[in-house]
């Protein structure tokens, strides 16, 4: 493991914090969820917008996870996590999960099938990447995890997108983009 502060001995200046997050939501991203389960059992899962492709060979994708966020420790710590690219029409699953709560499954259990290590695995998605953990990063605030991808799948819905706060299908993003 690395970072660029040990690479070049730069200490990086921190910008506000508010005004970097406003230039980063400038960037249009997906919008995914990412279950795991914890060592207890306990059915784990967020909201994020982290997520990229690494390699084809082998398969690996990433995203990141605030080093301080509730389930942390279970993501950081499990072996196996899901990633699901949510599609347009699941803004409100993508809401539920981007909240604080006890059991965020509780009232979306239907929604859910068991996948690889136990891991909730949504039923329908734009594409869902079942994954083993390859590699952990910490770097800042965070930690990147690097999956393994074992098994994938796609269809044909559209993508939910967010940019700039708004969250919606790239139409609705493109019409309110318009209006402004």
């Amino acid at each position: 493991m690395y970072s660029w502060t040990l690479i070049t001995g730069d200490v990086p200046q921190t910008p506000d914090a508010r005004s970097f997050r406003q230039s980063l939501a400038s960037f249009p991203t997906g919008v995914c969820l990412v279950t795991t389960v914890s060592p207890d059992g306990k059915r784990e899962g967020m909201t994020i917008n982290s997520f990229a492709s690494v390699s084809l060979a082998p398969p690996l994708i990433l995203w990141s996870i605030r080093d301080d966020a509730r389930s942390a420790d279970s993501f950081i710590g499990g072996p196996h996590f899901i990633l699901s690219v949510l599609a347009s029409s699941q803004r409100a699953i993508a809401m539920h999960f981007a909240r604080p709560a006890q059991d965020k499954f509780a009232d979306w259990s239907n929604d859910f099938e068991e996948g690889i290590g136990g891991c909730p695995r949504l039923r329908e998605s734009v594409a869902t990447f079942e994954c083993t953990t390859y590699s952990r990063y910490q770097e800042g605030d965070h930690t990147i995890l690097l999956g393994r991808v074992e098994s994938h799948s796609k269809t044909s819905a559209l993508p939910l997108v967010l940019h700039m706060g708004e969250m919606g299908s790239l139409s609705d993003l493109a019409k309110t983009l318009a209006t402004r």
